[in-house]
């Protein structure tokens, strides 16, 4: 990981706190591909190792991850995983070590967009269906 020296404690923190989200048990099945989370744990123990952390055990395989459609999310969950993704990638691509980690999140940052306009176009229907009954 290439940590600047201007990166504060508190900033890698909340580094390692949003890719510890993006790829815990509750969230790593949304994940697009298998690439993505790969690198972001990868991310997240650099991360962890450059706070002196200690680092989590290595995963056990436990079968294959069971891929969901965003549109399972609550609006809570979506929440939670836009502004993870929104934190890496708007103040933390310039630590990350392979240049695919920063696209990847785009993209899916993008997927994740679109998901919450969908939902906002939805909803705003509902109302107008509301007023004219």
């Amino acid at each position: 990981m290439r940590a600047p020296t201007e990166v504060r404690p508190e900033e890698l923190r909340e580094a390692h706190d949003a890719a510890d989200t993006l790829i815990s048990e509750r969230f790593r099945s949304y994940l697009p591909g298998r690439m993505l989370p790969m690198l972001l744990g990868k991310f997240r123990d650099d991360v962890a190792e450059s706070l002196g952390m200690e680092l989590p055990p290595l995963p056990q395989r436990s079968g294959p991850v069971k891929v969901v459609k965003l549109d399972d999310l609550t609006s809570s969950e979506l929440g939670t995983l836009s502004g993870a993704v929104l934190v890496l990638v708007t103040r933390f691509t310039t630590l990350m070590n392979d240049p695919l980690l920063p696209e990847l999140l785009r993209e899916f940052r993008d997927a994740l967009v679109i998901e919450q306009a969908d939902r906002a176009r939805i909803a705003d229907e509902l109302k107008d269906k509301a007023r004219t009954s």
